[in-house]
């Protein structure tokens, strides 16, 4: 399966995330091509090392709350064990405020580390998304495209493409990315990429091979596609070291993982079991997506899990050496920071609210302080204004009326 140039910016929610991570990608090609180092394999692994070091504060704050789960995790689940066989109301809001005590008590909450899931998640896809995107955020290499595009002839373009459309289009359907904005164009049945670069033979497809090349492999072909035994022992190795590397790392990542949370014994875990088998199928999935996707994307995945696998190393070592009470204290002056904020916001709205009140209470009193002779005067005006015939003119007639009879 290939698939690792392609034109199209992500959009959506992921767009934003997407735009800051191609101009730190964009900077880096500047850069390195300052240097003399034009390849996509390099840039990749660079890329990804600068994206996972500014991520590694959450990474930390990860680490933190799972070392303070070691020491709650007991509680939590001495808690659930008292009220397992209890499911009326009142025991389960029992069950609540005990739990939610114990996470009072460390300073905590029971979102603790999703939160940082939840922040890294949209960061890693569009992470993802950019790799897959490279020219739609490094211009020089979409030029390089455009340049191939445009000294092909028209009879290359019905050759080589299904159909008629747009450059970017050509461009995706070169890196056999489906862009829901390209079209429909794809390439011809047997058609690759090389088939083109061969056919245009100019400087431009020359870079484009080049920069597609990382240690003998070309980045948009999937390993399941270069596979060959024919080619001898070293390609191979090179084709498979991506995806077995991927679930190497991946695995030992999740090893770290358990390590750092050596909570209570697994038996007493209700989810032990599925732990267990995800830590397994992980690794593999990664073997399996790293085989079937291009070797660009298996060795962003590769070197994602190798420099998460490192700083986690590190991160353990770090708090080894840090006190969980420390951690506990810290927690809970952050809690009360937060509360004391969210007190202030409040007091800040209801002075708002009383504010508007006394403003509103003042203008209805100034309202009430008009004399009865004012009074008198602006309903005389009222009436003389009334047009004859008019419904209000009938009205005051019938009040009129009933107004001599009473006397």
């Amino acid at each position: 399966m290939s698939g690792l140039l392609v034109a199209t910016q992500t959009g959506g929610i992921l767009g934003p995330f997407a735009w800051v991570l191609g101009k730190i990608l964009e900077y880096l090609y500047d850069g390195f091509s300052l240097l003399g180092i034009y390849n996509i394999g390099f840039l990749i692994i660079i890329f990804t090392l600068v994206v996972r070091m500014l991520m590694l504060p959450m990474t930390i704050k990860q680490q933190k709350f799972t070392k303070l789960n070691t020491v709650m995790n007991p509680e939590i689940q001495a808690i659930q064990k008292k009220y397992q066989n209890k499911k009326d109301q009142q025991s389960q809001l029992a069950m609540q405020e005990e739990m939610k005590a114990v996470y009072d008590k460390y300073g905590t909450s029971p979102t603790g580390s999703c939160l940082q899931l939840i922040i890294q998640m949209p960061i890693l896809f569009a992470l993802y998304r950019v790799i897959m995107n490279i020219p739609a955020y490094v211009q020089p290499i979409k030029n390089l495209y455009i340049d191939v595009i445009n000294h092909m002839s028209s009879a290359q373009i019905d050759q080589f493409f299904t159909k008629k459309g747009s450059v970017t289009s050509y461009i995706d359907a070169m890196s056999g990315y489906a862009s829901r904005t390209n079209g429909g164009v794809s390439l011809s049945k047997g058609t690759t990429l090389n088939d083109i670069l061969n056919s245009v033979n100019i400087d431009a497809s020359d870079k484009i091979r080049s920069l597609n090349r990382f240690f003998g492999l070309d980045l948009s072909k999937s390993p399941s596609d270069m596979f060959d035994i024919s080619k001898g022992a070293l390609f191979i190795i090179g084709v498979l070291a991506i995806p077995v590397l991927a679930g190497l790392f991946q695995f030992l990542s999740v090893q770290l993982s358990q390590k750092m949370n050596k909570t209570a014994s697994m038996q007493d875990n209700p989810m032990a079991g599925s732990m267990k088998v995800m830590n397994i199928m992980m690794p593999l999935i990664s073997v399996y997506m790293c085989w079937q996707f291009s070797i660009g994307i298996g060795l962003y995945w590769m070197a994602g899990s190798g420099i998460l696998m490192i700083q986690q190393i590190f991160v353990n070592m770090h708090l080894n050496k840090v006190d969980v009470n420390d951690i506990i204290e810290e927690n809970k002056e952050k809690a009360a920071k937060k509360a004391e904020k969210r007190k202030a916001k409040q007091g800040i709205y209801r002075d708002k609210v009383l504010e508007a009140s006394k403003s509103s209470t003042r203008s209805f009193s100034n309202n009430s302080t008009m004399t009865e002779a004012e009074r008198e005067e602006k309903i005389a005006k009222a009436k003389a204004n009334v047009k004859q015939g008019s419904m209000a003119s009938k009205v005051n007639m019938v009040k009129d009326y009933n107004e001599r009879n009473k006397k």
